[in-house]
C-alpha cells in the first residue's frame, strides 16, 4: 500500500478452508464430488447488466471447477465458491443457487470475516485458491488509494486435482 484513504478502502477476507472445516461430515461427503460452473460474465452482470461487453464475454467462457479443492502442498480441503460460481453441474439452476448462496452466506457471516484496514507500507499475501476477498468502498473524491498488486500463475483448473 502506497496511499490509503482515511475512511473506507479496507479489504475483507474469508477463509474457505475454515468454512469447509465448519461443515458436518455428511455435508462434506455430499459436496466433495460436485463440479461448479464458474462464469466471470455471470458475476460481473450481477454488479451491472452491461458490465461486460459481448466481445469481452466471448473471450471469457465459463469453466468447470471442483466445488471442493485440495491444497497440493498440504492436502487441506476448502470450498471453492465465490461470485463467479454460477451453478452446480447437473443441478437445476434454482437448486444450485440455493446451495451456493447458502454456503457464501454462512462463510461471509460477520464473525468469519477478517477486515484489513490498510496503512501505507502494508503488504498482504494470500492464496486465492482458498480465500475470498473483496474491497470496501471509499470516497474517491476525498481520498486517494494507491496500491500495487502482483499475481502468481496457478496450476490451472481444479478438475485435474
Amino acid at each position: 500500500a502506497y496511499e490509503t484513504p482515511d475512511e473506507g478502502g479496507e479489504t475483507l477476507f474469508v477463509s474457505q478452508r475454515a468454512a469447509w472445516d465448519r461443515l458436518e461430515e455428511d455435508e462434506q461427503d455430499r459436496l466433495r464430488p460436485l463440479v461448479c460452473i464458474h462464469d466471470y460474465v455471470f458475476s460481473r452482470s450481477k454488479v451491472a447488466p452491461d458490465a461486460v461487453t459481448p466481445s469481452h464475454a466471448a473471450s471469457l467462457p465459463p469453466v468447470r471447477q471442483r466445488l471442493v479443492r485440495r491444497n497440493p502442498a498440504n492436502g487441506a480441503r476448502n470450498l471453492y465458491v465465490g461470485s463467479h460460481a454460477r451453478e452446480i453441474e447437473g443441478w437445476k439452476f434454482e437448486e444450485s443457487r440455493a446451495l451456493l448462496d447458502g454456503l457464501v452466506e454462512e462463510m461471509t457471516a460477520d464473525e468469519h470475516v477478517l477486515t484489513h484496514r490498510w496503512q501505507p507500507g502494508d503488504l498482504a499475501i494470500w492464496d486465492n485458491r482458498c480465500l475470498l476477498h473483496r474491497g470496501a468502498g471509499y470516497d474517491a473524491d476525498r481520498f486517494r488509494r494507491r496500491m500495487r498488486q502482483t499475481r502468481v500463475t496457478g496450476a490451472g483448473l481444479t478438475l485435474e486435482e
